[in-house]
C-alpha cells in the first residue's frame, strides 16, 4: 500500500504501526534464531529477502493515490525463508520503501500489514494444509503452496487495501471496484506465474535453501 503522509492522519498511522510492531515482537520471539547463528547463509538470505521485497514494491503503477497495483513477492520468500523470518524482512522492506520512494513513515506499518503480513500469513496456512492434507507431489507443492498461495495473496492484499481506502472516506464503493478491484486479476495471475517460476528454480537449483521444500518428500519419493 502506497499512500502519501498527507492522506493519513496520526491515529491511522499509529495504528498500523501498533500491530506492525506486535507482528514483529511476535515474530522474534518465534524466529528460529539458534539456526540463523549455526547456518550464516540463512542470515544472508532474510537480508535477500528484503531487498527483493523492496524491489517487488518498486514494479508498481499508481491508479489513484492509495490505489497502486504492484507485485508482492511475498509467498516466494515465505516459502523460503519462513513466516516469522518473512515478517521481518518484510517490516524492513515497508521502511526502506517508505524512505526511498516518498510513501511517507506514517503509513509503513499498513504497507508491511498489508503487502508482506497478511500475503505470508495467507502462503503460510495454505502450506501447511495442502502438506497435511494432500499428496506429497511436487507439481501439487508448485500450484497449491506457490501460485494459488501467491494469486490468493494478491487478492486479500487488494481487498484489505480496499477496505482500507474506503473506511478512510479517501473514495466510495464505486470509485474503488473500477478504478481498482475491477483491475486486481490482471496483477493476480502474473504474481503466481513469477513466484511459481521462482520456486521451481529455486527448489531444483537449491532445494535446501527453501524451507518448505524437502527434496526427498516432493522428488525422490515419486
Amino acid at each position: 500500500m502506497q499512500l502519501p503522509n498527507h492522506l493519513v492522519s496520526l491515529p491511522v498511522g499509529a495504528v498500523g504501526w501498533l500491530l506492525a510492531l506486535a507482528g514483529l515482537a511476535w515474530a522474534a520471539r518465534a524466529a528460529p534464531w539458534p539456526a540463523l547463528r549455526a547456518d550464516p547463509t540463512r542470515i544472508h538470505l532474510v537480508l535477500l529477502s528484503a531487498v527483493f521485497l523492496t524491489g517487488m514494491w518498486s514494479l508498481s503503477a499508481t491508479l489513484m493515490p492509495g490505489l497502486t497495483l504492484h507485485f508482492l513477492g511475498a509467498a516466494t520468500v515465505t516459502l523460503v525463508i519462513g513466516l516469522e523470518l518473512t515478517l521481518i524482512a518484510g517490516l524492513v522492506a515497508a521502511v526502506v520503501s517508505a524512505l526511498l520512494f516518498g510513501h511517507g513513515l506514517a503509513i509503513a506499518g499498513w504497507t508491511f500489514l498489508l503487502s508482506a503480513a497478511l500475503p505470508a500469513a495467507i502462503t503460510y496456512a495454505i502450506t501447511r494444509a495442502s502438506q497435511r492434507f494432500l499428496p506429497p507431489n511436487f507439481f501439487i507443492y508448485l500450484f497449491i503452496g506457490v501460485f494459488l498461495s501467491a494469486v490468493l495473496g494478491v487478492i486479500a492484499h487488494g481487498g484489505a487495501t480496499a477496505l482500507l481506502v474506503m473506511a478512510l472516506g479517501l473514495y466510495d464503493a464505486d470509485i474503488v471496484w473500477n478504478n481498482y478491484l475491477s483491475i486486481l486479476p490482471l496483477l493476480a495471475f502474473p504474481e503466481g506465474v513469477i513466484n511459481g517460476m521462482l520456486m521451481t528454480a529455486l527448489a531444483l537449483v537449491s532445494p535446501q535453501l527453501v524451507i518448505s521444500f524437502d527434496d526427498h518428500r516432493y522428488i525422490d519419493g515419486q
